[in-house]
């Protein structure tokens, strides 16, 4: 008769494969999660993203429009491309309009990608929206972005405020075309910002007013909208 031994740690081997589940090991998916934003001007129809020369399926968005759901990419480096989409909507009617080359995406990482500016010569923006910070459950991480180019020869920044223009502290000033501000930690809940365009100090933003989850990061943004006056907007990350 012969005996078979089975040594321990080959035991607790098998014994772990056994009790691993019909459905196996818990898959952890380490992709970067993206939400496109197209804020161009002057695109009759629609316009379309690529990461690394292929198309993002369902990353067609007219001008002033925000992806409702994030695209899943690989990390790494990676070039972002953005121009015209095909009537179908799945592809670029022609080639990229712009690019953003060599850009080092994390995995695991959130973020936004930002066309803005007349289609023909827009530019491309890549935010990180990682927030090192610690929240309470009545705060919110809020920061600001200039996505207003100037039209004319003066260069003009923007002011943003929490509440009403001048009633209290500015929470960012002189923020130029193309630039995010460091998170600010404000009270969670509904709240209203606005903006003031500098030099000048003519020309005020109305106050936008949101309801900001507890715990959420948010990018407040200053956009032109189909009209072409400005608006604020909040781009809220992926998770």
């Amino acid at each position: 008769m012969n005996t078979v031994v089975i040594m321990p740690a080959l035991a607790a081997l098998l014994f772990a494969s056994a009790c691993g589940g019909e459905d196996g090991p818990t898959t952890v998916d380490t992709r970067v999660s993206v939400r496109f934003v197209n804020m161009t001007s002057g695109m009759s129809g629609s316009g379309g993203f690529t990461a690394n020369g292929q198309f993002v399926a369902g990353s067609a968005l007219a001008s002033g429009q925000v992806a409702q759901t994030c695209s899943k990419l690989d990390g790494g480096q990676t070039s972002f491309g953005f121009g015209a989409v095909n009537t179908g909507g799945t592809g670029l009617s022609g080639n990229e309009l712009t690019t953003l080359v060599n850009e080092t995406i994390s995995a695991g990482g959130d973020y936004t990608v930002v066309a803005a500016g007349p289609a023909t010569s827009a530019t491309l923006h890549l935010l990180s929206n990682g927030f090192s910070g610690s929240l309470g459950t009545n705060q919110v991480a809020v920061r600001f972005m200039n996505l207003a180019p100037t039209t004319g020869t003066t260069v003009f920044n923007y002011v943003f405020y929490l509440g009403e223009i001048g009633k209290t502290a500015p929470l960012a000033t002189n923020i130029p075309f193309g630039i995010a501000t460091a998170y600010t930690v404000v009270p969670s809940g509904t709240s209203t910002f606005s903006a003031l365009q500098i030099p000048g100090a003519t020309t005020a933003v109305p106050g936008s007013t949101f309801t900001l989850q507890g715990g959420s990061v948010n990018t407040i943004a200053l956009v032109r909208n189909a009209s072409g006056d400005f608006q604020l907007i909040n781009l809220p990350r992926c998770s």
